[in-house]
């Protein structure tokens, strides 16, 4: 993967310090990862990737930090209640 560098105010490291990763590039990857996600910017999938991280790690990052990582939406629920519908629908014949 091509990289780039850039130049941060040292008031950012105490709390670059506190985050997620190994060292400080790996801080900052999984940070922009998570907002890059958090914007619906990239797929949860391209984020891990990004983060440089297993999928199940960085959903695990995701819910240590109260960040839903799966979106549930009113189609979803739509389709989910059609479903049951047909379900007990046939149940009854």
């Amino acid at each position: 993967m091509e990289s780039f560098k850039v130049n941060l105010p040292k008031e950012f490291l105490p709390v670059i310090q506190t985050m997620e990763g190994s060292d400080v590039d790996a801080k900052v990857r999984v940070s922009l990862a998570i907002g890059l996600f958090a914007e619906k910017q990239v797929t949860l999938a391209r984020a891990a990737t990004l983060a440089e991280m297993p999928l199940a790690e960085f959903i695990d990052v995701l819910r240590s930090k109260n960040l839903p990582w799966l979106e549930y939406t009113e189609d979803h629920l739509k389709e989910d209640q059609k479903a049951i519908h047909d379900i007990l629908k046939e149940e009854e014949k």
